[in-house]
């Protein structure tokens, strides 16, 4: 009986120590809900404050525990800590378990112009998520809290496999789905960032199709799921090759939920014929066609119709033209009179 007893308690024991563990993808659901109180010291409130409090408000996940442990143990040694970096002087903090990135985290911040701190802080773990958490906060030094920073898409448009947070500078590097070298992230002083690099030719479209549509692998390849034609999909697509385009991401967005394509290197791909853009034409005035996506070409023909819903079947270089299908008509419209959203007007 006594050996039974000891066994359901190491059991008990071994559970209750399992249901404290906090995954990467758990802190992803829960960061934005609630702000992060730091501890306030004599003098400047920096990086070590903001690592600390962070670390203490996601108790039970090896990056932020080990976080705590090395802030309150500076001489700690542990040998599965590649490196602790703690750089006061620069706003800088990174913990890597394993020499190769597989494991680690990062935070930084940035001076805002009305007093407050943009704070980031990086979390990424391979074996419970490919891509890593970013969580950004401002530090509001009249309440002495962090408080979940919501209003910035800080990597949209795009798909990003990974990113490196500043130790000096301001720029954050980031690798993306997109492109094969890594870009910059320019931070505009203000809370704000914007890519270095030109701009991307997407179209933003929603689905049209009366029909199941088929979502395939490549161009006429294998159909890999279908979208039901009863829900407002809404999506962002690129590089037209006759007449199909390739779905930007790996989800598209629909009125009560988001869809998952593909959850790899899988390319996701549909035809022109089902998705469609509204136009802006809020006014009723008659929208040109050109020939070629230069105002110098010749008129092909307008719209009139207020809100019409035409098929984008290019795009030229820069995204500032689109290509558009409209009944019988076809050619180019300046990409400011398209609108990707069916939910909206787009002012």
């Amino acid at each position: 009986m006594k050996k039974l007893i000891i066994a359901a308690a190491l059991l008990f024991g071994a559970l209750a120590a399992k249901a404290q563990e906090l995954t990467i993808p758990q802190i992803s659901e829960e960061w934005a809900k609630a702000a992060i109180e730091v501890p306030q010291v004599k003098g400047k409130i920096g990086i070590s404050e903001f690592a600390y409090a962070v670390a203490k408000a996601f108790p039970g996940n090896g990056l932020t525990d080990e976080l705590k442990a090395q802030l309150d143990s500076p001489e700690r040694d542990n040998e599965d800590v590649d490196e602790f970096i703690l750089d006061r002087q620069n706003g800088y903090c990174s913990l890597n378990f394993v020499s190769d990135g597989t494991v680690n985290m990062e935070m930084c911040y940035w001076s805002r112009k009305d007093g407050r701190k943009l704070v980031a802080v990086k979390l990424f773990n391979v074996y419970e998520d490919k891509v890593p958490l970013m969580m950004l906060y401002n530090y509001n030094p009249e309440t002495g809290y962090l408080e979940p920073e919501l209003d910035i898409d800080i990597f949209a448009p795009y798909t990003v496999l990974s990113f490196s947070l500043p130790r000096e500078g301001k720029d954050i590097d980031v690798f993306l789905k997109e492109f094969p070298d890594i870009v910059s992230l320019r931070y505009d002083g203000d809370g704000g960032f914007e890519y270095d690099i030109p701009p991307m030719p997407i179209v933003g479209c929603f689905l049209v199709d009366t029909t199941p549509t088929n979502i395939r692998r490549a161009p006429k390849g294998e159909v890999i799921m279908k979208l039901d034609p009863d829900e407002c999909y809404m999506m962002t697509v690129c590089d037209p090759i006759d007449g199909w385009w390739r779905i930007l991401g790996e989800t598209v967005i629909g009125m009560d939920d988001e869809i998952i394509l593909t959850e790899d290197d899988t390319q996701a791909w549909i035809h022109y014929s089902v998705i469609g853009a509204g136009l802006r034409n809020y006014g009723g005035e008659k929208v040109a066609l050109y020939e070629s996506p230069t105002e110098d070409s010749k008129v092909v023909g307008s719209i009139d119709q207020q809100e019409a819903i035409v098929n984008p079947l290019d795009v030229n270089s820069d995204g500032s033209w689109v290509k558009v299908k409209w009944g019988k008509l076809t050619g180019w419209l300046d990409s400011d009179w398209l609108c990707g959203n069916s939910l909206t007007t787009c002012p």
